[in-house]
């Protein structure tokens, strides 16, 4: 199989917990991945390189803050510059604020 016969995802926020684990999910799967991430770079660069251990060729790291809107058609054509192809997207980014139970106004939560 070759890399452009291979699906493709992009999976947001994939650096870390719940996204990192989608991601080795789908790469064990047979995905390719375009790995996003906002700030955790050493944490992308190492599941990128644990990911290429097993299967080389298959990862793509994409930077971008997912808030500028302007920049997020980067993100799909850097994956198809370098996969030739999108198949999938999990969005999986969030942003985290820390609150104190039951401290969460309406507004918060907006």
């Amino acid at each position: 199989m070759t890399i452009s016969d291979r699906p493709v995802v992009l999976v947001t926020g994939a650096a870390k917990r719940i996204g990192a684990t989608i991601t080795r999910t789908l790469h064990r799967a047979g995905f390719n991945i375009a790995l996003h991430y906002r700030g955790s770079e050493a944490e992308a660069h190492a599941l990128s390189a644990e990911l290429e251990s097993t299967r080389t060729d298959t990862t793509l790291l994409v930077q971008c803050d997912l808030a500028d809107t302007a920049a997020l058609a980067a993100i799909v054509d850097e994956t198809l510059a370098r996969f030739g192809r999108l198949d999938a997207l999990v969005n999986n980014a969030s942003s985290y604020f820390r609150t104190p139970l039951g401290s969460i106004t309406e507004q918060d939560w907006d």
